[in-house]
Formats: C-alpha cells, sequence, structure tokens
C-alpha cells in the first residue's frame, strides 16, 4: 500500500481516538471502513480532501523518492499545523493571529472538494460493514479554512437525504479538528501542538507494526 494513504489513516485513527476521548474504545484496522472498534461500536473511514492536480504531483514525488520519503508531502502539512498552532499559542491576549487568507475562488474549491469527498464516501457507505456509529474523517488539504467556511459543509451534511449516512463527520483543518453531525450544531476541538506532534511521530512509525494494531 501507499506508505503516505497509511500514515493518513493512521493519523486520523490517533487523532479521533484523542479528540473525541474514545479510550478505553480504539481502532483497530480494518477494509471498508479502515478502522473499526474491537465489537463493532464504531467504524471509521479516512478520507483526503486533495486538489486532484496537486495529489498527482505528490504521487509522482513519492514514486521517484521510493520509501525514502513515503509520504512525505502530507506530513510535512501536519507539521505546519503544529507550528501554527505553537505561534498561535504565543499571541498576546484578545489577539487573533491569522496566518494567511485564501482567496475566495480558492476556499470554494476546498470547500467544494470537502463537500465531493463527503458526497462519494456516503454514496459507498452500502458497500461498507456498518457499525452502531459509522464515522467519516476528512483531511482538509488547506489551512486556510475557518468556521464560517466549515457552516457551509455544515448546511450541505444537514441537506443530505439519503437513507444511509454518517453519523458524525471529523474535518481537521489545520490543528482543528471540526465534527458535523447532520441535524446539530458544529463543534470543534483543539488539541495542543505538542499533542498533535506526539500523533504524527507515532503515526509516522505505526504502518511498519499495522499487522499488530
Amino acid at each position: 500500500m501507499d506508505p503516505s494513504k497509511l500514515y493518513v489513516e493512521y493519523y486520523a485513527k490517533l487523532h479521533a481516538e484523542r479528540a473525541m476521548k474514545l479510550w478505553p474504545l480504539r481502532f483497530v484496522k480494518s477494509e471498508r471502513p479502515d478502522f473499526v472498534t474491537r465489537h463493532g461500536e464504531i467504524g471509521l473511514e479516512v478520507t483526503r480532501a486533495a486538489i486532484e492536480e496537486w495529489a498527482q504531483q505528490e504521487a509522482d514525488m513519492n514514486r521517484a523518492f521510493g520509501d525514502e520519503m513515503p509520504g512525505e508531502a502530507i506530513e510535512q502539512t501536519i507539521l505546519a499545523d503544529c507550528e501554527e498552532d505553537a505561534i498561535a499559542n504565543n499571541s498576546e491576549d484578545g489577539e487573533e493571529n491569522i496566518l494567511f487568507e485564501l482567496p475566495p475562488d480558492v476556499k470554494d474549491m476546498h470547500i467544494g472538494r470537502v463537500m465531493e469527498r463527503i458526497a462519494d464516501k456516503t454514496k459507498a457507505l452500502t458497500e461498507y460493514r456498518l457499525c452502531k456509529e459509522n464515522w467519516l474523517y476528512v483531511f482538509s488539504e488547506t489551512t486556510g479554512l475557518d468556521r464560517d467556511d466549515m457552516q457551509r459543509v455544515q448546511a450541505f451534511v444537514d441537506a443530505q437525504t439519503e437513507e444511509l449516512r454518517f453519523d458524525k463527520i471529523l474535518i481537521k483543518v489545520g490543528c482543528l479538528l471540526y465534527v458535523s453531525c447532520r441535524g446539530e450544531e458544529l463543534s470543534e476541538v483543539a488539541l495542543s501542538a505538542s499533542s498533535l506532534m506526539r500523533i504524527h511521530r507515532t503515526a509516522r512509525r505505526l504502518p511498519a507494526f499495522k499487522n499488530l494494531i
């Protein structure tokens, strides 16, 4: 399997377990969905809201470097998230630290891609092992989305008409994890930069032991 895909999956597993306070429940590797808890309480599917052209560039880079640099692009993005969280935590009280602002058309592209991945994965749910709760974890490919942008995603989730839907949709944007449930208010979970760094380091090791966890 593509090492960058494994890294993304295991990062999502660890992030979801920590941010959603699942202990003593924990996810084990599966297929369709990517992870399940041992007794089928929760299933977790993981996807990236990648812009196709950028994803192709990353795949080309990974092929060029082989196993020497697995998942480099997505790992560097996550490390940048940790650094941005540290910068924000060091800002003065009451001071909003805005790192950058996306142009409206680029922002719309990223929001649309998140919605597309939710729609695509929702349609595929009939082919998955269904658990008592079914969750979707979506990696946004930019840190330039804010709560107002995620409200647009929440409106999309609220408008879903499919009989079979995800119970929770977790959307990682930078160091924040937004939690979207149909008909409920959008919420968010923020972990510290040190916690995100520990998750990164653990995820970087776990794929080598994927058959043991």
